[in-house]
This record gives C-alpha cells, sequence and structure tokens, in this order.
C-alpha cells in the first residue's frame, strides 16, 4: 500500500514513537523509509532586525544533535530489516512545518509521519491539508511496533 514513508523527526520522545511506527509500517509494506530532521536556526535571530544573535553558535550543536538522531532511526530501521535515507536540514526563515511538507511533495512520498507538537504539522494545521498524501500521528504514549527495544530519548552533544 504505501511506497514511499517519510518521518518528521526531533528530539522527543514521541518521535521515538513516530520513527518506530514508521519503520514498522515501512517493514510490513516493504516501503522506502526517508528520516528528516530540520534544524530551526529562526529561532536565534533577532525578532525584526533579522540579525542573527550571539546563541547562533548553538545552531552547529543542534546539527550535530540531528545527525545523531538520525543516526539512531538508521539504526534502530537497520536492526528491523529496513533501510533508511536520511535528511538533515537547517532553515532560517521558513516554518518547519513549511520544509517537512516540501521534502515529503519532493520525495513523492505515500506517507507522512509527523507530530502534533508545536511548530509540527498537526492534523488541520498541515500546509496542502488537502494534498492527497495521507499523514499519520502516532500517540507518543503508545508502546513501540517495530520489534526492536526502546530508543535512549535523550540525546547529548559532546563539547
Amino acid at each position: 500500500m504505501y511506497a514511499r514513508i517519510l518521518v518528521h523527526l526531533d528530539n522527543s520522545s514521541a518521535s521515538v514513537r513516530r520513527m518506530d511506527e514508521a519503520v514498522h509500517l515501512a517493514a510490513r509494506h516493504k516501503a522506502a523509509l526517508r528520516l528528516v530532521y530540520v534544524v530551526d536556526g529562526s529561532k536565534y535571530a533577532c525578532g525584526a532586525c533579522g540579525m542573527v544573535s550571539r546563541d547562533a553558535d548553538l545552531i552547529p550543536w543542534m546539527e550535530k544533535a540531528g545527525a545523531q538522531v538520525l543516526q539512531q532511526g538508521r539504526q534502530r530501521a537497520g536492526a528491523a530489516g529496513v533501510a533508511a535515507q536520511t535528511v538533515l536540514l537547517t532553515v532560517q526563515a521558513a516554518p518547519v512545518a513549511d520544509i517537512v511538507m516540501e521534502q515529503a511533495q519532493a520525495w513523492n512520498a505515500d506517507l507522512l509521519v509527523t507530530g502534533a507538537r508545536s511548530g509540527h504539522l498537526a492534523p488541520g494545521q498541515a500546509p496542502g491539508k488537502d494534498s492527497p498524501m495521507p499523514m499519520l500521528w502516532p500517540s507518543p504514549t503508545h508502546p513501540g511496533e517495530a520489534g526492536v527495544e526502546p530508543a535512549k530519548t535523550c540525546v547529548a552533544v559532546a563539547a
């Protein structure tokens, strides 16, 4: 039923649930899996002035954390017999939800697995909500179904 599944990951425990659900579906449908992590650099801009604040040096650390999340996702997918592609993006001005939707559409995803947290795609609020692409918002409290052990949800980046 699904040939291409894109899952949006972040540093949350709900993200682990999304990834596990996507891995489970990809294994069941023999689908291609793409994991996407977006670093939102706009959080470190100086409001109306458009200047980057002194906190902008956090962006490389956020990118390292994102790379770790993607690596963990690739490993969990591999443990379930699913090969996963990964995409790490850093944006300065566009909403994360728009970037995730653009990635799903550009890759011709059959299913987008995402979260309903603030700043993420949510039912009824997603860009392109009239799109024929189905979206799945797994419950963050449901145990994983991918047949692998639960992931460590804390991602730390060493200095």
